[in-house]
Parts: C-alpha cells; sequence; structure tokens
C-alpha cells in the first residue's frame, strides 16, 4: 500500500534530513519509503535541486530513514526543502482552481470597535506564479487579483511573516494574504486543497482596502483633535444669543402655542441653541412634522434634522459633528452643549417623557392620536386659503387653455373680489370659511371646460347657465353655430353615403341579374308585380331588404333557368335516340320524318317530336315504334 505523504513530512529532521523529495524524471513527490535505497532513488531536493540519496535501509531504531545530500558536497543539507515543496503544493492548488477564500478584515476605530472593512468572500485569481522575486523579496506564491492588484500569498507552516519582512511588505503597493496551514499537519498532501483554498485560518497582512480605511481613521483622528482644539469656539457659538427670525416658523410657533403645546416648547428665546433660529421656532417645527405624519409612518431624528437642514437653520459649525465629539466637549467644556443632531433627539425623548409621542424600537416616534387630529386640523385651517387659492387659479388656467390665444382674459384678483361680492362675502371670507359658498364657486367653474369640451366634440348643445362672470359668451356663441354648421355638414355627409350605399346595391342588383335575365338594365325599371308596383331600382335603393328580395328573386330565375335547361337538354337527347332508333327501323328519310311528325293514338293523339321529352316519354315512343312497324308487317 503506497505511503501517504502527510504536511508533518514536509517538516526536515533534526539533522537536516528530510523524508520528501522530487523525483528527477516526472517532478512528483517521493516519500522516503516509496524509492530504492541510494542514488538509485532518482530524486534531487526540492529546495536546492540537488542530487539526494536515500537512505532507507536498514534498522530504523539504529538509524531513521530519510533523504540526504551527498556526503561529498561541501554545501550542507537544504533546511527549505520542505517549505518549497509546499508552496510548490499551494501554487499547483491555487493556478489548478485559479481562486482563494480571502477573510473578513476589520480594524479598530478610534472608539476601540471593530469597524469591518471586507467580508469574507472568494476570489478569482490569475497569473499564479511561484516564489517570483518581486524587488528585494521572494513571496511564496504571487498572483493577479480581479481589481488588477498583486497579491502576495505566504504559506505558514512553522513560521509566520518575520517583522523585517513586513516591513519591506509595508513599502509595497501590494496585498498580502497569509496562510496557516500548521494546525493540518497530519493532513495527507492530497487532501489540502480546500485546506489551502478554504479552510486554514488566513490573515490579510496588508491590502488596499486596510491601508483605505486606516487613512480615513487617521483624517477621522485628525478632524477629532481639530473639534476638540475648537471647542471653546464650538461651545460659544452654542451659546450666541444673536438669532435669526423665520416669519413663517414664528406664525407656526405662536400657532402651537394657541393649539395648547405651549408647555412642550421652550418658550424662553435667550437659552442657547443649536440653531439660528429660536427655540420654539425649530420645536414648533418639529411638532408640526411629528402631528402631519400619519401613523402607522414615523420619523426619526435623522429625517427631522434632515428637514431642518433644508431650511438652513442648524448652526453650521455644529451639525454634522460625531458623537463622541460633541460628548467630548460636554464632558470636558461645557455640560449642556449640544449638537444640532443631540438638540432633536434630546427634544424628541423630552416630547416622549411628556407623553406626547410615542417611541418604537428603532428610536422612530410618532404623535398621540389626539395630537395628530389637534395639529392636523390647524394645519387645514392655515393652509386652507392658500390651497383654496391655487384650486382657483388651476380650475382658471384649465379654462384658459381652452380659449383661443387672441382673446381677453381676465385679471384674477379683480375677478375674484366680483366673485366674492357677488356671493356676499369678502375674498379673505371666501377662502377661509367653510359655508358652502367657495364650493358654490368651484363646482360653477368645473362645469365650464366639460361643456366647451363637450359643445366642441358635438355632445352638447347649450352653454352652462352660470358663467362665473369670465369671459366666455362669445366662445360660447361661436361653439354653438360651429355645432349647428357641423349638424348641416352630418345631413349632407349621411345623404351622400346613403346615396353611394343605394347606388352600389343596385350595382349589384345588376350584377346578380346579368346571365340570369335577358336585358338588366330594362329590367331595373320595370315595376314588378308582387312588390306594390316598385321597379327592382327603387327596391334596391330603398335598403338592404329590398336588395335582399330582388337577389331572392333573381336566384329563383336562375334556378327556373337551369331546371328549362335541364328539360331542354334532356328532351334534345331523348328526341335524338327516338330519331337514331326510327331512321334504323325505316331505311326512308322522309317516312322517319313523316313518323316524327304524325299524331299517334297510342300516344295520346301526340306527335312523337312534341311527345318524347325524356326517357320515360322516349321508352313509350319505341314501344309505339315497335307495334306501327310490327303491324305493317302483317298486313296482307
Amino acid at each position: 500500500m503506497a505511503t501517504r505523504i502527510t504536511l508533518a513530512d514536509l517538516s526536515p529532521c533534526d539533522d537536516g534530513t528530510v523524508l520528501v523529495a522530487c523525483d528527477a524524471v516526472d517532478g512528483s513527490r517521493r516519500h522516503i519509503s516509496q524509492v530504492a535505497n541510494g542514488l538509485r532513488c532518482g530524486c534531487v531536493c526540492f529546495g536546492c535541486g540537488r542530487d539526494l540519496i536515500a537512505r532507507n535501509g536498514g534498522d530504523t531504531v539504529l538509524r531513521r530513514h530519510s533523504f540526504a545530500h551527498r556526503p561529498d558536497e561541501v554545501t550542507p543539507n537544504c533546511a527549505t526543502a520542505g517549505e518549497t515543496a509546499l508552496h510548490i503544493l499551494g501554487k499547483e492548488i491555487i493556478a489548478r482552481h485559479g481562486r482563494v477564500t480571502m477573510p473578513e478584515t476589520s480594524m479598530t476605530d478610534l472608539d476601540g470597535k471593530s469597524r469591518p472593512v471586507t467580508s469574507r468572500q472568494s476570489i478569482a485569481l490569475t497569473d499564479v506564479r511561484l516564489e517570483a522575486a518581486e524587488g528585494d523579496l521572494v513571496p511564496d506564491i504571487v498572483a493577479v487579483t480581479p481589481e488588477g492588484r498583486k497579491l502576495f500569498i505566504e504559506i505558514k507552516n512553522t513560521h509566520g511573516c518575520p517583522p523585517e519582512k513586513r516591513e519591506k511588505l509595508a513599502a509595497m503597493d501590494v496585498d498580502v494574504l497569509e496562510i496557516d496551514v500548521s494546525g493540518y499537519r497530519s493532513h495527507p498532501l492530497d487532501d489540502l486543497d480546500d485546506v489551502i483554498l478554504d479552510l486554514a485560518p488566513r490573515m490579510v497582512i496588508q491590502s488596499a482596502a486596510l491601508r483605505s480605511m486606516a487613512i480615513s481613521i487617521a483624517n477621522e483622528r485628525a478632524t477629532r483633535e481639530e473639534t476638540r482644539t475648537d471647542a471653546g469656539r464650538r461651545v460659544a457659538l452654542y451659546r450666541d444669543r444673536q438669532m435669526q427670525n423665520s416669519p413663517r416658523a414664528a406664525e407656526l410657533a405662536d400657532e402651537m402655542i394657541a393649539i395648547g403645546f405651549s408647555d412642550h416648547m421652550d418658550l424662553d428665546d435667550t437659552q442657547p441653541s443649536a440653531f439660528r433660529v429660536p427655540r420654539r421656532q425649530w420645536q414648533a417645527a418639529i411638532l408640526y412634522r411629528l402631528g402631519v405624519t400619519v401613523y402607522p409612518d414615523k420619523v426619526g431624528a435623522a429625517a427631522i434634522l434632515e428637514r431642518l437642514r433644508e431650511r438652513k437653520w442648524p448652526k453650521p459649525e455644529l451639525d454634522f459633528m460625531p458623537s463622541d465629539d460633541m460628548n467630548w466637549i460636554a464632558k470636558h467644556v461645557a455640560p449642556d452643549f449640544k449638537s444640532a443632531y443631540e438638540e432633536v433627539a434630546s427634544y424628541l425623548r423630552r416630547l416622549q417623557t411628556e407623553g406626547v409621542v410615542h417611541e418604537d424600537m428603532r428610536g422612530q416616534y410618532y404623535m398621540r392620536q389626539a395630537g395628530r387630529d389637534t395639529i392636523s386640523r390647524a394645519a387645514r385651517e392655515r393652509s386652507r386659503p392658500t390651497v383654496r387659492r391655487q384650486a382657483l387659479d388651476d380650475a382658471l388656467e384649465e379654462i384658459r387653455d381652452l380659449v383661443p390665444g387672441d382673446e381677453g382674459w381676465v385679471d384674477i384678483d379683480v375677478w375674484l373680489e366680483d366673485r366674492a361680492s357677488d356671493l356676499g362675502t369678502t375674498v379673505v371670507n371666501l377662502l377661509q370659511q367653510d359655508d358652502g359658498r367657495f364650493d358654490h364657486l368651484m363646482g360653477t367653474l368645473k362645469t365650464i371646460p366639460t361643456s366647451i369640451i363637450r359643445m366642441q366634440r358635438i355632445q352638447q348643445a347649450e352653454p352652462p347657465e352660470d358663467l362665473a362672470g369670465l369671459p366666455l359668451a362669445d366662445l360660447f356663441l361661436r361653439l354653438g353655430m360651429a355645432r349647428l354648421e357641423a349638424r348641416e355638414r352630418e345631413e349632407l355627409e349621411r345623404a351622400e353615403r346613403l346615396r353611394l350605399k343605394a347606388e352600389a346595391r343596385i350595382s349589384d342588383a345588376v350584377q346578380a341579374a346579368i346571365g340570369v335575365l335577358g336585358d338588366p338594365a330594362s329590367w331595373l325599371d320595370k315595376p314588378l308585380a308582387d312588390s306594390d308596383g316598385k321597379t327592382p331600382r327603387e327596391l334596391a335603393a330603398e335598403n338592404p331588404s329590398g336588395l335582399g328580395e330582388l337577389i331572392d328573386a333573381i336566384a329563383k330565375a336562375r334556378t327556373r333557368r337551369m331546371v328549362d335547361q335541364q328539360a331542354e337538354n334532356l328532351k334534345a337527347t331523348a328526341l335524338e335516340k327516338l330519331r337514331a332508333e326510327v331512321a334504323r327501323v325505316i331505311p326512308r328519310q322522309d317516312l322517319v320524318d313523316l313518323w316524327m311528325r304524325q299524331s299517334w293514338s297510342q300516344l295520346g293523339g301526340a306527335r312523337p317530336q312534341e311527345f318524347c321529352v325524356d326517357e320515360g316519354t322516349l321508352s313509350r315512343c319505341l314501344e309505339v315504334l315497335t307495334e306501327t312497324q310490327g303491324a305493317q308487317k302483317r298486313r296482307p
């Protein structure tokens, strides 16, 4: 049974001898137990390539069987033979499969936490080479990654990558992977594919991704140091009481106070803040956002802050601050200091403590139903004039789009004043109050474009009764005239279509009569007895039913003609046969003609040339012929 070479067999003995050598002919791995003794083994050293002597004779108690270099050579035994054999095997495995698994990588950030860099993944490799010189280094294996970067692969069996080698590697723009196979010493070499590719512990010593993360963390460290150095200035900005005033936000704040949220707002405008507007204003904006967020939708501090950033409310120097920087300043410089994000998050926590909002497990907030209803009603009341004015503008624009471009149009503000006056109110009340007058006006406006379109399509005869004071009378007058003209055109076109259809039916009748009636043209204008004296032309012109009657009559005439023709054909055939038989019996032609024209009592006084019309009458005539000729022969 062949010896299975294990990873441990590649390690050199204490005296420098080895148990595995390279076959000088085919390059395969040969165990000391598989070869002939002495130089007859035909093996060379994996490390230096020199001939080896197999010492596998004699008692193993006295001397362990092994390969050794020739004793007459000055160079001592090669200590790298096993490592070189392992590297050759690793290159063969990686090159054959064209891949290797890279472990996940991470790096410790400024807070001592592990920050993921890359995930564990199998990557494809190309151009796999063994111990190729790269500058001052000779990596175990060199390959190229899918990104086109060089990857050095070091296989650790006994010793890892030494510090001096790591220093040189750090100066090179390459990725380095170390695969530790030391835990698989009892593993047969033939079964190392999965070990080297995937299973063995591995570590990325350096990579572009790790270098990029290191630079990022270094930049963060520099930023943090700058932030902490600048802490005094940030605190001063936080306490700066010079606030900008947003008129719309101030109005919103007053509204939130008016509807009962004053106990949940900071009304003291002298308090420090990370925002450029007073506390009550940005807090009112948060309350409004919570109030108009319909459950089950929720909102968090980050989303709220993003909306406040759109209004440019946060102080730029106190926005986008990392939490650890903010915490450091609060701990070491100013206990009340907060970044813009922490101001929002702290206010949301306050509202949650005061029972205004609920917080879910993911730090998302939603307002209680009563609060949402209160804010929604206020929002509707506040926005009603704007919404209604926009609705009026949209309705008028829809009508204006249907009016020709050279038509004059109204001044909307003046028109709105007139409409409000006609409805017995003011523009302010019309746009704000829910007394039905605005809905009445909108209903009137919505009927107008519908009426215009319907009259343009000849679907409506009259304009709407109320034109809402818009200059549309001339337009509707023109649409009415256009409708009448369109009706007249339709009647003319309809009459023409009917005329053409009538002519087509008359033509169809003539075509059907050709070959059936003697003179179809004359037949068209002769009254028909069974059609109340109407001519075929009149019947066909009236309607498709009249044409149908004519087609049926022509079909019947065709059938009769065919029957008559068949009768004529039968008669001609029968007469031909009868004459031929008479001519055979009576040799003289004059007597044949006489017999055919003579009346015979046997035929009821009929002449044979008239009586013989088919096979039956032919048979009777032949019987008479036989009888008459027999009687003549019997006369004395």
